[in-house]
């Protein structure tokens, strides 16, 4: 009994190193959270643009281009994020690589 045990611990964890692949960041459940993250998180790219900005340029152009670029961020990073969840399960663009850069807001 105790060897049958052990021979299926050492089946079990051999498997492991064949399956193990998909776990990695190529794989839709990956993509499906990206996309989630991205869909609800979206509209932070308004505040990180006033930081990103801020880096860049004067006090006119953290109140006057960063709201809008910030906007026009977010809406794209949000429209991503709906096809992400949207098409999780097909590898598009190959290998689930992220569509956007960064692949998260945050």
């Amino acid at each position: 009994m105790e060897r049958k045990v052990k021979i299926m611990f050492l089946v079990f964890s051999f498997s492991l190193l064949f399956f193990s692949q998909n776990c990695l960041a190529g794989d839709p459940i990956r993509k499906l959270g990206r996309g989630i993250a991205n869909t609800t998180l979206g509209w932070l790219e308004i505040p990180a643009e006033f930081f990103r900005e801020a880096d860049r340029s004067s006090e006119l152009g953290i109140f006057i281009v960063a709201p809008l670029k910030g906007f026009f961020k977010a809406i794209g990073r949000t429209l991503v994020g709906i096809y992400e969840v949207a098409t999780f399960i097909i590898p598009i663009p190959s290998h689930y690589r992220p569509p956007i850069e960064p692949e998260f807001i945050l």
